[in-house]
C-alpha cells in the first residue's frame, strides 16, 4: 500500500512554539508549551484563570463558541503550489522547505505582524480562515496527541502499526465526545461542529491519514470514515433545521468545514478505502449546494473536487438506469438497498440500520433540488407511520429531526462490532509508566525522563 502524502505544517516548523498565542490553562484542550525546566508555578483558580500577577494583565480568551482568526494552514499552501504544476508548471516549487520557505514564511509573517492570530473575523473580514476558539484547541491538542502515539518520536519500537492504532484510538475518542454533544442539551450543534470542524482541519494536517489507512485493521478504519462521514451528515442536517445552512450562516467557518472533509475523502479510494466508507461525499455535497456556499471560500481544490464528484455521480449508472452511488448512499441511509430488500438480505455491515426505501430518493439529483431540505424525512422511529393525522405525524418529525441520518444507531453499532471500550489513551506513550517506555526504547532509557508527570498527564508536551 503507499503511503498518503505527507504534509509538512506550521507546527512542524517550530511557528506555533512562541509568540503566537499559546494559552496556559487547566482545559484539556488548551494548547500549552511550557519551558521543560521552568519549575516556577502559578496558582490558579477552579476554572482554570491564572492568580499570577503577571497574567492579570493578559487578555482573556474568547468564549468557547466564538469565532476567531487561525493561521493560514500549511496544506492549503502546499496544495495551491500543487495546482500551479498542473496549470502553471514554471511556478511550481518541488522542495517542501522552499514551499515553506518562499510561499508560506511571507504569509505567516504578516499574520503575525498584524496580529491577526486570534483577534474576530469582523476586525479582518479579508481573512477567511476562521474557526470556533474550541475547536482551534481541539484541533492543536489532537496534533499533540497524534505524535504522543508515534514511537518514532521517542525513539521506541513497539510494534509496527502502533501508530496507526493510536490515530483509530484518536478518531474513536472524537466520535465519542461527538456523541456526547450530540445528547447535549444546550449549544447542542456548535458542540458538534466543534468537533467536526476540528477533526476535519487536523485530518487534512501532516500525515495523520497515513497511519490510519496503513493500518492492518482496514476494516476498522473503514466504518471510523463511515462513522465519521455521519457525524458531518448529522451536524449539516441539525444546521440545515436550524435555518443556517446559508452563506451568511452564523457558523462562519460552514464552507471551510464542509471543504476539509471533501478533501480529506479525496484519496481514500486509491487506498482501498471506498464505497458505503465514503458515500457520504456525495450527500456532503448537496448541503454544499443547498447552502449556496462558495468554493472560493473553501481549501485550494475545492471546486475541483465539487466538480468531479458531480461528474462521478452523473457517470456511474448501470444498465437497468439505478444509480450505483445512489445505492451506496442508501445503503449508508437506510442499512439496506432495494435490491437487498427484494432479495431478503439484510445489511452486512452492523453500522448500519434499518429504513425506509425511499428516503434518499429527493437527494438523487442534486442540481433539481430547489427548496428541498437535504437530510432525509423520517419519524422518530426511521418510518412515516401510516394512517396517523397531520399533527402525529409531525410530532414524529420533530422527534426524528434530530438524527435524520441515524447517528445514534450507527454510534450504538459500531460499538457492539468493537466488543471492548472505545478510545482511552492504550496508545499514548505519554501515558505509559517510566519502566515501560525505558523497555521499549533504543537506549533502554525512558526517554521522557526529565519531563514532570503533571506535564505528560495534562499533555502539555509540545515538542515530541
Amino acid at each position: 500500500m503507499r503511503s498518503a502524502k505527507k504534509q509538512k505544517t506550521a507546527r512542524d516548523s517550530g511557528i506555533f512554539l512562541e509568540g503566537s498565542g499559546s494559552e496556559s490553562s487547566d482545559s484539556a484542550f488548551e494548547s500549552v508549551r511550557p519551558n521543560k525546566n521552568d519549575k516556577q508555578k502559578s496558582a490558579k483558580s477552579k476554572d482554570g484563570t491564572s492568580t499570577d500577577k503577571n497574567q492579570s494583565d493578559k487578555p482573556a480568551n474568547p468564549a468557547p463558541h466564538d469565532y476567531v482568526c487561525i493561521p493560514h494552514p500549511f496544506f492549503d499552501i502546499e496544495g495551491r503550489n500543487w495546482l500551479n504544476w498542473t496549470s502553471d508548471p514554471d511556478a511550481y516549487i518541488e522542495d517542501k522547505s522552499e514551499i515553506f520557505d518562499k510561499l508560506y514564511k511571507p504569509i505567516d509573517d504578516k499574520f503575525r505582524k498584524d496580529g491577526i492570530y486570534k483577534a474576530p473575523p469582523s476586525k479582518f473580514p479579508e481573512h477567511k480562515w476562521v474557526m470556533m476558539w474550541d475547536a482551534w484547541l481541539k484541533a492543536d491538542l489532537l496534533g499533540r496527541k497524534a505524535k504522543y502515539c508515534d514511537p518514532d518520536s521517542f525513539g521506541m519500537y513497539l510494534c509496527n502499526d502502533w501508530r496507526g492504532w493510536g490515530m483509530q484510538e484518536i478518531m474513536e475518542n472524537m466520535m465519542i465526545e461527538f456523541n456526547q454533544s450530540f445528547r447535549a442539551k444546550d449549544e447542542r450543534i456548535e458542540k458538534m461542529w466543534s468537533v467536526v470542524s476540528a477533526v476535519g482541519l487536523w485530518l487534512n494536517e501532516e500525515d495523520h491519514i497515513g497511519p490510519l489507512i496503513g493500518n492492518e485493521d482496514g476494516k476498522t478504519t473503514c466504518e471510523l470514515f463511515g462513522l465519521l462521514g455521519c457525524a458531518l451528515l448529522t451536524v449539516l442536517a441539525a444546521i440545515e433545521a436550524a435555518g443556517e445552512l446559508k452563506p451568511d450562516s452564523r457558523f462562519l467557518d460552514l464552507t471551510l468545514g464542509i471543504a476539509y472533509y471533501l478533501e480529506l475523502s479525496h484519496d481514500l479510494p486509491a487506498y482501498g478505502i471506498e464505497g458505503e466508507c465514503i458515500a457520504w461525499r456525495n450527500e456532503a455535497v448537496n448541503y454544499f449546494k443547498k447552502g449556496k456556499l462558495d468554493p472560493e471560500k473553501g481549501i485550494f481544490a475545492t471546486k475541483l473536487r465539487l466538480e468531479k464528484l458531480a461528474k462521478v455521480s452523473d457517470s456511474e449508472t448501470d444498465e437497468d438506469g439505478i444509480k450505483e452511488t445512489n445505492q451506496i448512499t442508501e445503503k449508508v441511509t437506510t442499512g439496506t438497498t432495494a435490491l437487498e430488500t427484494s432479495a431478503g438480505s439484510s445489511a452486512a455491515n452492523p453500522v448500519m440500520i434499518p429504513e425506509d426505501d425511499d428516503a434518499d430518493k429527493e437527494n438523487a439529483n442534486p442540481e433539481a433540488m430547489g427548496d428541498k431540505a437535504v437530510s432525509p424525512p423520517i419519524t422518530a422511529k426511521g418510518k412515516r407511520k401510516r394512517g396517523l393525522g397531520v399533527t402525529e405525524n409531525a410530532e414524529n418529525a420533530n422527534k426524528a429531526e434530530k438524527d435524520s441520518w441515524h447517528w445514534h444507531e450507527k454510534f450504538q453499532a459500531y460499538k457492539k462490532r468493537q466488543g471492548e471500550p472505545l478510545g482511552g489513551e492504550k496508545y499514548d506513550i505519554t501515558k505509559m509508566s517510566r519502566t515501560e517506555r525505558a523497555a521499549a526504547s533504543f537506549t533502554g532509557k525512558d526517554p521522557l525522563a526529565k519531563i514532570p508527570v503533571k506535564y505528560l498527564k495534562e499533555n502539555l508536551l509540545d515538542q515530541v
